[in-house]
């Protein structure tokens, strides 16, 4: 954890309401793929908290990164008009994914805004020759993104709309498990809202599986505890203790 000035070198919208940042700074920490950052959004009109995002790429060499979220308030949309300058943020947070060297397959499950972060996974892993197997789940066509990113860093890219706009008409969950005894993965990492996780998790495969969750914070250090997450062992921070949990510890 290291706070830091991060120099706003990108900003584009990906589509309606989704924007990505690229960040730099001349002295990154080390970064596990799927912890996040606490960002300053401006103190203004009583925005006072910082909002926590988490990275989507990573480039250690060019001392750079990227953010991936969605516009939805007075901070984020603050955020989507940066054109350049300098921001405060709390760098890089929580535990992160991890992916041991017995697993050569993996099986990356993401759904909507839970897809950016499962991408630095693959983008870190697959160059040491684990496979990737992503599935990108979207309400509707309008929404889906990165789907040509996890390309170049998978070997198979499913995407499913629950609408049928885009891909199948299915939850990702359902496309998954239909796939299951192809890819035969020996790690399931997934990112999205909690009816995935009920879903992924109501599947009962006996696959180690680690889901990286979402809660409001204050902090980002452990202090507030306002970011508790029900396990089977009582509340843990999802600031310090996650963001990324066992699928079997998590009430869901």
């Amino acid at each position: 954890m290291k706070e830091l000035f991060l120099n706003v070198r990108e900003n584009v919208e990906l589509v309606k309401g989704v924007t990505k940042i690229k960040f730099f700074c001349a002295n990154l920490p080390e970064f596990n793929p799927g912890q996040f950052i606490n960002l300053t959004v401006g103190n203004f009109d009583g925005v006072l908290l910082r909002r926590p995002i988490s990275v989507f790429r990573h480039d250690p060499a060019a001392k750079t990164f990227e953010i991936v979220f969605e516009v939805k308030g007075k901070g984020t949309t603050f955020l989507s008009r940066l054109k350049g300058g300098d921001l405060p943020a709390t760098v890089f947070l929580g535990n992160g994914f991890t992916i041991p060297e017995s697993a050569e397959r993996v099986a990356l499950i993401g759904g909507g805004l839970g897809c950016p972060p499962l991408y630095s996974v693959a983008e870190k892993y697959a160059e040491n020759g684990v496979k990737f197997y992503s599935y990108l789940g979207f309400s509707t066509e309008s929404r889906v993104i990165l789907a040509d990113e996890f390309q170049k860093v998978s070997e198979r890219v499913a995407v499913a709309t629950d609408d049928g706009t885009f891909g199948e008409k299915d939850f990702i969950t359902n496309v998954f498990k239909r796939e299951f005894d192809e890819i035969r993965p020996d790690l399931i990492l997934s990112c999205g809202p909690a009816p995935m996780f009920k879903a992924l998790k109501a599947l009962n495969i006996p696959v180690p599986t680690f889901i990286s969750t979402e809660a409001r914070m204050g902090c980002g250090i452990g202090a507030c505890y306002v970011c508790a997450c029900a396990t089977l062992t009582g509340n843990r921070r999802v600031c310090t203790d996650g963001p990324v949990f066992d699928i079997r510890e998590v009430l869901l």
